[in-house]
């Protein structure tokens, strides 16, 4: 397995969303609107909790249009440096060989805790309820780990409505301060996983290094 070593001058990101993008033609309107300003609101949050740390930058989000273009450096550096992966569930990442390329390049990464209290089973993989996938055969990567769910909610509704429907429907439905809270509360579990945990970085040198791990079938 060849690896390129990450430059120190290089800004690694806190977090890298991982969502499936639309196909080309395809890349404007409410989808894509939406997870802009997931990831816009998510990264104001993390800058706020974390503060300015020299040589990070809160999140990395591919605005690319995907659909077998070959990955530019920015994104195969962006996930090898990440220190917290945060797939957006739905069913179309689902089937995006490109997302299951990108949970593979997280996965290989080295977990270290940073203190002796912190977990040894840590993925610091956060997966984010976007769409419902109700009926969905899930690959066994995915049922492995937690859904983040947020806890200690103003209203126990706000939960349930997440998980109903997901972020893109509570955006959907404007119910805007359900979003709010649920992307503060995901906001405060990415800091704590970077607070207790290192991921030592690996950069793959080319996509083709790497394999679709949603491919491996349901568990």
């Amino acid at each position: 397995m060849s690896t390129v070593d990450a430059p120190s001058a290089t800004r690694a990101p806190l977090f890298f969303i991982s969502y499936s993008r639309a196909p080309v033609g395809r890349a404007t309107g409410k989808p894509a609107e939406y997870v802009s300003r997931f990831f816009e609101d998510l990264s104001v949050h993390v800058s706020e909790l974390v503060g300015p740390v020299t040589g990070v930058d809160a999140g990395f989000l591919d605005t690319s249009i995907a659909g077998g273009e070959r990955w530019s450096p920015e994104l195969l550096q962006a996930a090898g440096t990440c220190q917290v992966f945060v797939p957006l569930v739905s069913s179309a990442l689902i089937g995006s060989d490109w997302c299951g390329r990108e949970w593979d390049a997280f996965s290989r990464r080295r977990i270290i805790p940073r203190h002796s209290s912190a977990s040894v089973h840590e993925t610091a993989i956060v997966p984010v309820t976007w769409s419902p996938t109700n009926g969905a055969v899930l690959p066994r990567v995915l049922r492995d780990i937690q859904r983040f769910s947020p806890t200690a909610m103003p209203d126990p509704d706000i939960a349930v409505r997440y998980q109903r429907d997901g972020v893109y429907g509570l955006l959907t439905m404007q119910w805007e301060n359900e979003y709010r809270a649920v992307v503060w509360r995901l906001a405060q579990r990415i800091v704590a996983i970077h607070r207790s945990y290192l991921v030592e970085p690996w950069v793959p040198a080319d996509m083709d290094e790497l394999c679709n791990r949603f491919a491996e079938g349901p568990g």
